[in-house]
């Protein structure tokens, strides 16, 4: 079975991964295995720093076994550091400047590892994690049925009102996450605890059939299987 460290941006994104995404890839011989960069001492995940992050990549490109490495960022608050941040600023639409950030960390990667450059397959998910809920908010009222029925009515607005899911926008007050924590209570929406529960329940089918950025994603990885 071939390996493929998806390094990721918290707690979360690692959990979606082991449970979500790697289930979906064995019959391919595919492992997909999750890690967290650290982000200081003795603690990993959170607010992404890229003069860990490039390190981090750096080394595990290095290691004996020669893994595939991919990553699993949020587009919303990427460090300004990260390599093609400010050229892709200028333009026009999404995918566009995703395109300039993925090239941009591709290049700087592949140089600093010495690596083959097929063996590193940098992603960035617009806007965060959350995006691919709206993939189907049916599914998503299911994590939990006290969730008021005008809440699930206005998320659905929402996401009508959007290109994609994946393109509900990174404002602070209207990014994905921030239109769940808004409209959930009783409980009120926390990310770790309700994310890749809502996300099983909604499948990777649906995730990639509403979100092509990561769909797109998928498929780079799924080439990584032998013929």
């Amino acid at each position: 079975m071939s390996r493929v460290v998806v390094v990721c941006e918290g707690e979360t994104e690692e959990e979606f991964v082991r449970d979500v995404l790697a289930p979906g890839f064995y019959g391919l011989d595919l492992y997909l295995e999750p890690q967290m960069v650290e982000s200081s001492p003795g603690h990993r995940g959170g607010a992404l720093n890229y003069d860990r992050v490039k390190p981090h990549l750096r080394n595990v490109l290095r290691q004996k076994n020669a893994p595939v490495v991919t990553t699993f960022f949020d587009l919303y608050k990427l460090d300004k550091r990260f390599p093609g941040f400010e050229q892709s600023l200028d333009k026009p639409d999404l995918a566009q400047r995703l395109d300039v950030l993925r090239r941009a960390l591709h290049e700087d990667i592949v140089v600093a590892a010495g690596c083959q450059p097929e063996r590193f397959i940098p992603y960035i998910q617009p806007y965060e994690f959350e995006a691919l809920l709206f993939s189907n908010i049916a599914s998503l009222s299911l994590v939990n049925p006290s969730w008021p029925k005008k809440a699930i009515d206005r998320l659905v607005a929402i996401r009508n009102a959007a290109t994609s899911p994946e393109h509900i926008n990174d404002q602070p007050a209207t990014k994905p996450a921030a239109h769940l924590e808004r409209e959930l209570s009783n409980p009120n929406y926390r990310k770790r605890r309700h994310g890749p529960i809502a996300a099983q329940k909604i499948g990777l089918v649906k995730i990639e059939a509403e979100c092509a950025f990561f769909a797109a994603w998928l498929s780079q990885i799924r080439r990584l299987a032998q013929p």
